[in-house]
């Protein structure tokens, strides 16, 4: 793999070692305890100097301390959810103690998931007091990670979140999803402030593993340096949030207030042995807080450009027009002999080139002095324009013209992909009741442009018309009348959605113990999902004879451009539903050791009905250091527009050879003839249980349990046809189906349960003038298939190779095709201004499988290892680095 080496390590490694010593020696300390009005202790407070990148944590005593600072004045930061943070100038003597206590007010509005640890419609300060397992990732541990994608960065710090960094998948090189406790992408509910997030428009047709057959929400279109902090709560939570939220949700809070203007630069790229040195990446992101009387807007800006990466080997059946070939070793992929001038490798394995350009602005503005009402607003836009490759076109492929390209061609994928969002409404606190009433809108645009390909049918002709169409002659009616092209713009996929809710909560007495947070809401939604055509080049079959129709007499060339065929007319589509969905959900403390969780939901979608969900969840805390929870609910997921309607003519390498695969919604002919079934929602029940166990105030253990049964599961079934399944093949033909070697389409055909469990350890301890923070995750999920439907009744007694409405790869991509170990080891250092941090990450083994091939293939696990990343900090001044190595 290599090292991904910052340009700016010099400069860093020798500001730190002429500051180290000196900070170890000088300085003061900043001591004191974080209270609440009442003066009670409060724990788990963050107290920073960020001029300085000093930072603390207060224990459960609420004691904090922050040493090696430099003497001189400092503006001390103090933060926790749920209180208004304080911003206090601290005076500093050289080498003597200061004393600074704080007192922290709880803010005025209290319900909105925006002030509180998502998983809880009640008002906690720490994610420690709920039922459920929830992660808290602050903006300052993302900024440690040494990337600033947010789909890595989530990753890297939540074992239970895989971000696979898959190549040749079409579509997927550029928009990558992500997957948590093993499910499925769109399995997760994202939300940013509290509100949906929209998902993407495009369908993951091409992955492999969980993500094949969805259509997930784009993490890396949300500026990294933009977020506050992430929340990641691992368990299923529909009955709160709605569909989606069977594996979780993951909340991003954006950042806001008013603070002073940041500029943030990073680069650096891999440095191999065995490759080129290639994936300069280039990060610039910046932001501002202003000040707008009792409100702020914060305002964010983020630009990335990363260069391809590429582990391919050469391929020793490459061969000039002289059939002359590369002499390859087997084992080492290295040329022993080079014998022609092709360049080699002549295939693409690795990242594609990206440029991403992001913005997001964040508003808040008080009604009243008290802040007991306001409004807010806030959204984004982004725009990544990237690449991705197919398989390699040989010279003499009937998909390739020597006119045209004489040697071959590696097409290419360029699409460009924007992404549009915007939220804003009105909180209120009206006679006792937190009132929140706002909206959400957004929209995800992909936009197929495709180059360096061609289509076959349209013949070996770039300006004069060559094609002669249906009936094989040149010059009647039937011709497509236009020339062949090197690029297409091959049509656009676009998904939107927007939202209009009301939540109302209120802590009402009942006679309990304590009182009862009622939280009750309605939401109306509203989703469309549109195909549009490509132009005409890129979908025509011109009917043009192949390059071989000499030695295989009457064989055409294949129709569409080439990687991937246009959206055609009767591809394209614009439709739309509705949604409506109450929820009522209540808390209480039942007695001092045990906190009770009970919410249900109803929704109604106006294409395939409603549903019912419920949950329970307990806290139970028999002593002060010993916490055990668990919950029961009961979850689903309504089938997407993208899952009902895509339709498309794919090129897939099914079998060892390139074949045209349609991928057509249920209510297709083609689907039909094999039993295809109006989709329905997907259902689940979710049982979770574990405990956090701390033995002192310096360390926190939690481990817990998931066990997630979700039944009449949404997938891409098998490939009835293709290269392997000759059977499938006549029966397409036989009925007309002439154009397309295989089909496939959405299934609700089999059930599925994922048991896994999820370990976390925190420990902080002194060291020297420092602090050393070590960090321990591990998480492990399996799923396992447990009901399948059988062979289509067309199939049942033929000699076809399928045994199941999946075939091996469908399998795989549902039990096997991900690491079911995940875990982290981290080490950080801090001492004033001097960081540095040691990570170690496994991924477990996994086995795989290409379409169309009856093998499976086993990967063994690996362990990546991230050198130490230095961060040194004066003022506004910045210099860093980070060398991850694998």
């Amino acid at each position: 793999m290599g090292k991904r080496i910052s340009l700016l390590t010099c400069c860093a490694v020798l500001a730190l070692l002429g500051s180290t010593s000196r900070l170890a020696a000088q300085g003061g300390v900043i001591r004191g305890r974080v209270t609440d009005s009442t003066g009670a202790a409060l724990g788990r407070v963050s107290v920073t100097i960020e001029a300085l990148g000093a930072r603390a944590t207060t224990d459960d005593h609420g004691n904090y301390e922050l040493r090696s600072v430099p003497a001189g004045s400092h503006t001390v930061r103090v933060r926790l959810l749920g209180y208004v943070p304080l911003l206090v100038r601290v005076s500093v003597a050289e080498g003597q103690p200061t004393r600074q206590d704080f007192s922290l007010r709880t803010q005025p509005i209290a319900l909105a998931p925006i002030d509180v640890v998502v998983g809880s419609r009640a008002h906690h300060t720490a994610s420690e007091e709920l039922a459920v397992p929830v992660d808290v990732f602050t903006r300052e541990e993302m900024q440690q990670q040494g990337t600033t994608e947010t789909s890595q960065v989530l990753q890297q710090l939540a074992p239970s979140v895989n971000f696979p960094r898959q190549s040749v998948t079409d579509a997927n090189d550029i928009v990558r999803p992500f997957t948590l406790r093993g499910l499925s992408p769109d399995q997760t509910l994202v939300l940013v402030n509290g509100w949906r997030r929209h998902q993407t428009a495009l369908v993951n047709t091409f992955p492999y593993g969980m993500a094949f057959g969805s259509s997930g929400v784009d993490m890396n279109a949300i500026p990294g340096g933009a977020i506050e902090r992430l929340e990641v709560l691992r368990d299923g939570a529909s009955a709160q949030y709605g569909s989606d939220a069977i594996a979780g949700v993951v909340n991003v809070v954006m950042r806001e207030g008013k603070f002073s203007p940041y500029l943030n630069a990073d680069a650096g790229r891999y440095v191999t042995q065995d490759y080129p040195d290639d994936g300069t990446t280039v990060d610039v992101n910046g932001g501002v807080g202003i000040g707008l009387g009792r409100g702020s807007l914060g305002v964010f800006g983020e630009f990335q450009h990363r260069d391809k990466t590429n582990r391919a080997w050469p391929d020793s059946t490459l061969v000039d027009a002289n059939g002359v070939n590369d002499v390859i070793d087997p084992n080492t992929g290295q040329i022993i002999q080079k014998r022609n001038a092709l360049s080699q490798p002549n295939y693409h394995w690795g990242d594609g080139l990206e440029k991403d350009a992001m913005t997001f602005a964040n508003f808040r503005m008080p009604l009243t002095a008290s802040g007991s009402s306001e409004v807010y607003a806030f959204g984004g836009y982004s725009n990544r324009v990237g690449t991705g490759n197919g398989f390699w076109r040989y010279a003499n492929s009937t998909r390739n013209w020597p006119e045209l390209y004489p040697q071959g061609f590696l097409p290419e994928f360029r699409p460009n992909v924007n992404d549009y969002s915007a939220a804003g409404g009105v909180r209120a606190n009206v006679s006792g009741w937190s009132i929140d009433l706002g909206g959400a809108w957004g929209l995800n645009r992909f936009d197929y442009n495709l180059r360096n390909t061609n289509n076959a049918s349209l013949g070996p002709c770039l300006d004069t018309p060559c094609a002669p169409g249906a009936d094989g002659i040149l010059g009647n009616a039937d011709d497509p009348g236009i020339p062949n092209q090197l690029s297409f713009y091959a049509g656009r996929l676009q998904r939107s959605e927007y939202t209009i809710g009301l939540t109302l909560a209120r802590a009402v007495t009942v006679g309990l113990p304590s009182p009862v947070n009622v939280a009750v809401g309605a939401a109306f939604r509203r989703e469309s999902y549109r195909i549009e055509a490509g132009e005409k080049a890129s979908w025509i079959n011109g009917g043009h004879l192949a390059q071989d129709s000499v030695a295989v007499p009457g064989d055409l060339a294949p129709a569409g451009s080439s990687v991937f065929a246009g959206f055609s007319p009767t591809d394209a589509s614009d439709h739309s539903r509705t949604n409506f969905g109450a929820y009522a959900d209540l808390e209480s403390n039942l007695s001092s050791q045990l906190l009770a969780d009970v919410a249900g939901r109803f929704e109604d979608y106006s294409d395939f009905g409603s549903r019912l969900t419920g949950k329970l969840a307990l806290r139970f805390q028999p002593t002060k250091r010993v916490v055990l929870r668990g919950a029961v609910s009961t979850g689903f997921r309504a089938p997407g527009l993208s899952q009902s309607y895509f339709s498309h003519t794919t090129t897939n390498f099914t079998g060892g050879q390139l074949v045209e695969i349609g991928n057509f919604p249920v209510d297709n002919p083609a689907s039909q003839l094999f039993g295809a079934k109006p989709l329905k929602e997907e259902t689940s029940i979710n049982l979770s249980g574990g405990l956090a166990f701390t033995p002192t105030n310096n360390l926190n253990v939690t481990v817990d349990y998931f066990h997630i049964k979700i039944n009449n599961r949404i997938l891409l079934g098998a490939t009835f046809g293709g290269d392997v399944d000759s059977v499938s093949k006549r029966i397409l033909r036989d009925n007309g189906f002439t154009t397309i070697s295989g089909v496939q389409f959405f299934t609700n055909g089999l059930d599925t349960k994922t048991d896994g469990v999820d370990m976390t350890a925190n420990l902080r301890v002194p060291a020297g003038a420092g602090t050393l923070d070590l960090t321990a995750a591990a998480s492990y999920a399996r799923n396992k298939i447990t009901r399948l439907d059988p062979l289509p009744a067309i199939l049942q007694g033929t000699q076809t190779q399928l045994t199941s409405i999946l075939d091996l790869t469908g399998s795989l991509a549902i039990e096997k095709e991900r690491p079911d170990w995940r875990g982290t080891l981290t080490g950080q250092y801090t001492n004033g201004r001097f960081h540095s941090l040691g990570r170690a990450s496994y991924y477990g083994g996994f086995s795989s499988s290409e379409p169309g091939f009856t093998d499976e293939e086993h990967y063994g696990g690996k362990t990546l290892v991230d050198a130490t990343r230095w961060t040194c900090q004066s003022g506004r001044e910045t210099c860093s680095t980070s060398t991850p190595t694998g």
